[in-house]
């Protein structure tokens, strides 16, 4: 596959979810997750950190998103240091939440779902443990620089990332401000269209594209793991019934006019069906999945 089109400083802006109740999802999003409520419109909340938005809920929905819909799977917050992750797992415990914590070598993660189902990780990046990743067989095998291998898929040491509170035992109840969304994943059907779309029309680099393992993936040189797909539920997965919870539409924000005009007229001959909106291009890929595309900014 050739090389991304992309710009190195494209990001994700604003996920936008729809929920049943978006005042009943505070609960989760804001006093487990420690996302701040920025504003509420009807049935519309937006959250973020620091006046910035991250979440924006929808509520509306007829029913929750099943566990093997086609659809989101989760959509991922990043944090930028193990302390604040610790805080996090801390607010996760003292909800009484179901959550899980996975550490993948290259992140570590902690996972929960709001009361529609949709699906969040909290995720601290550490791509520093990781020497090479490889393939053989499609199969994927993580080396860390020591040498060890890995399947990205072993529990987080839960009682290590506590010591990361310190002694106080004070538990900050807001995720900090340079919080931010590194990526999105969704359950798919048909994971090389999507990719054709994702790398071929859109411009993203390629990562993981592997059937063996369930998983394909993209992103931009300094984040290759930033829109996922995975075929986990293989035969068990379903279509997401009509009103649902879900993915609403997700953001990408791109680096420059110039490079959104040219993602405009490659979506433009590959015959996607696009709108521009406010400065903004709003189109759906292959399976569906809303995306709204917009300059930086902007």
């Amino acid at each position: 596959m050739s090389k991304g089109l992309l710009a190195t400083a494209t990001r994700l802006g604003p996920v936008h979810l729809r929920v049943i109740d978006s005042t009943a999802a505070l609960a989760t999003w804001c006093d487990a997750v420690g996302l701040t409520l920025l504003g509420e419109d009807g049935s519309t909340a937006e959250l973020g950190v620091d006046g910035k938005p991250l979440i924006v809920l929808h509520g509306g929905a007829n029913g929750p998103l099943p566990q093997k819909a086609r659809d989101l799977f989760h959509v991922a917050i990043h944090v930028t240091s193990r302390r604040d992750l610790a805080h996090a797992a801390a607010r996760l415990e003292a909800s009484g939440l179901r959550y899980g914590a996975q550490d993948h070598l290259v992140s570590e993660s902690l996972y929960v779902s709001d009361p529609s189902g949709n699906g969040i990780e909290i995720c601290f990046d550490t791509p520093e443990r990781l020497a090479r990743q490889e393939q053989t067989e499609g199969r994927v095998a993580l080396i860390a620089t020591d040498g060890s291998a890995h399947s990205g898929l072993e529990p987080l040491d839960l009682v290590a990332l506590s010591r990361w509170l310190g002694d106080s035992g004070r538990v900050e109840p807001r995720l900090p401000a340079d919080t931010f969304i590194g990526h999105i994943h969704m359950r798919a059907r048909s994971p090389e269209a999507l990719m054709d779309f994702y790398l071929g029309t859109l411009g993203f680099n390629p990562h993981i594209q592997s059937r063996a393992f369930g998983m394909f993936d993209c992103g931009t040189d300094q984040r290759p793991h930033m829109i996922a797909f995975n075929i986990w539920a293989r035969d068990e997965l379903q279509e997401p019934p009509p009103g649902a919870a879900g993915l609403h539409h997700f953001t990408v924000e791109i680096a420059s006019e110039d490079e959104l005009a040219a993602v405009a007229q490659r979506l433009d001959a590959a015959n996607v069906q696009a709108k521009k909106a406010g400065g903004a291009i709003e189109a759906a890929d292959p399976e569906g999945n809303r995306l709204r595309l917009a300059v930086l900014g902007g």
